[in-house]
């Protein structure tokens, strides 16, 4: 019911997932009781991460440079991305709004790269 109501206002669906649903009911019951901020926040947040999930990868070319939580798959999550591109591992830029930005293109190259790095053997140096 929710995402109906949400796209008949303009706004995309969005994902409750299931290790969400205590907070999301809980947020239900406050927005009964006249206390819609936990559940405004819920929805907002939902919103946000479809958009860069899904409509954002989807409409943003492949050189196109986009927030990192947008270019995060099963096999790397936003947070790695972030710690790559903080250590220079991974080609992106640091916005004024201090949100860094990366392309498809890039993470595809960098994402290579580290499986090419766990294929070779590890060389442990004695320390002195």
């Amino acid at each position: 019911m929710l995402n109906l109501l949400l796209v008949r206002l303009g706004y995309p669906p969005v994902i409750t997932y299931k290790q969400q649903r205590t907070r999301y009911r809980k947020a239900l019951r406050r927005a009964d009781a006249g206390d819609c901020g936990e559940l405004g926040e819920l929805i907002a947040r939902a919103i946000l991460d479809n958009l860069y999930r899904f409509v954002v990868p989807a409409i943003a070319g492949p050189a196109r440079l986009v927030p990192l939580a947008a270019l995060a798959t099963p096999g790397i999550s936003s947070a790695a991305l972030r710690a790559a591109a903080v250590r220079g591992a991974l080609q992106a830029a640091k916005g004024p709004n201090g949100q860094w930005r990366s392309s498809r293109n890039w993470v595809e190259d960098y994402v290579s790269t580290r499986e090419k790095r766990k294929g070779r053997p590890r060389v442990h140096r004695d320390r002195p």
